[in-house]
């Protein structure tokens, strides 16, 4: 009869380690995740705190506007496709999809150094296809988020 408890007892014990064991691995494992995902998100912040664009000039050909987009913060823009492209038809917003029927960049002027990036002092030419109503505003948001805006003269 005292073996049992004894056993018993020892059977308790080795569940109560492997318990805390399973605990504590998980929460080590979840605090590293934390720690990781934290140190991104100031590396993505740092990136965002860097990046500033600015409309420099646009002009409108039949049912096309041509942006120029100038790089005036000091971080490439890389992924230039994933830059969002929005106009504002009769107050009614619409995001313009990158590809066909939406926006396209021409070119980027100077593009000597990074060929296919967006950097520092740079200027990125893109085209944006609209429909049958001219728009009155355009605003671009880079991959980050930042973003600029202008309205589109009526006497272009």
């Amino acid at each position: 009869m005292g073996a049992g408890s004894l056993v018993a007892s020892a059977i308790g014990i080795l569940l109560l380690v492997f318990t805390a064991y399973v605990l504590i691995g998980g929460t080590l494992a979840t605090t590293e995740v934390m720690v990781e995902a934290q140190g991104n998100l100031i590396v993505h912040q740092e990136a965002r705190m860097r990046t500033a664009i600015e409309i420099q000039n646009m002009t409108i050909d039949d049912r096309t506007l041509y942006v120029e987009v100038k790089n005036t913060g000091s971080e490439p823009i890389v992924d230039i496709p994933a830059t969002d492209v929005f106009l504002l038809n009769e107050g009614v917003p619409a995001h313009i999809p990158y590809g066909i029927a939406g926006w396209d960049w021409e070119n980027i002027d100077p593009d000597d150094i990074h060929p296919g990036e967006l950097d520092p002092g740079e200027t990125l030419n893109i085209s944006v296809e609209f429909g049958e109503t001219r728009p009155g505003w355009v605003q671009i948001v880079t991959p980050n988020g930042v973003t600029s805006s202008a309205y589109i003269n009526s006497g272009e």
